[in-house]
């Protein structure tokens, strides 16, 4: 195996490496705080419904966690 070809499937595997890492480490989901932002909403703003609910739904998508109603 030539030189070049060494050095090309090394730096391969880093960044192989580099993104698997990465994306491991990419957290998981903050569900709790689309159910802060949803009371937030409902306790400040008069006639919440359905605004509130609708963030509530596009705060849980956008987390990847699944939509659920809230438990009050």
């Amino acid at each position: 195996m030539s030189r070049r070809m060494f050095r090309l499937t090394a730096v391969a595997l880093g960044v192989f490496g580099f993104s698997a890492a990465l994306t491991a480490s990419a957290g998981l989901p903050n569900c709790d705080y689309c159910l802060q932002g949803y009371y937030q909403c409902r306790d400040n703003t008069p006639d919440a419904q359905p605004s509130c609910m609708d963030q509530l739904f596009q705060c849980q998508i956008d987390n990847r966690c699944e939509p659920t109603f809230p438990p009050d």
